[in-house]
């Protein structure tokens, strides 16, 4: 599972699943990044104050 981590909003994405909500595309490139870690996610969460994005993180709930 790849991640989008919005290092400017301090939000991360399930990239699979962003939509046109999440702002994926209007991230500035200086503060994007990719990712397969879910330990690094983990640790941006905890300890650095990342939230996951509602829309992404909601919308597997849904499909599935």
């Amino acid at each position: 599972m790849k991640y989008v981590v919005d290092h400017h909003k301090k939000h991360v994405h399930e990239q699979r699943y962003s939509l046109d909500n999440c702002g994926v595309d209007r991230i500035p490139s200086d503060a994007i990044e990719f990712t397969d870690s879910q330990d690094y996610i983990k640790d941006l969460e905890n300890t650095h104050s990342y939230v996951k994005c509602p829309y992404c993180h909601e919308v597997p709930l849904l499909i599935d």
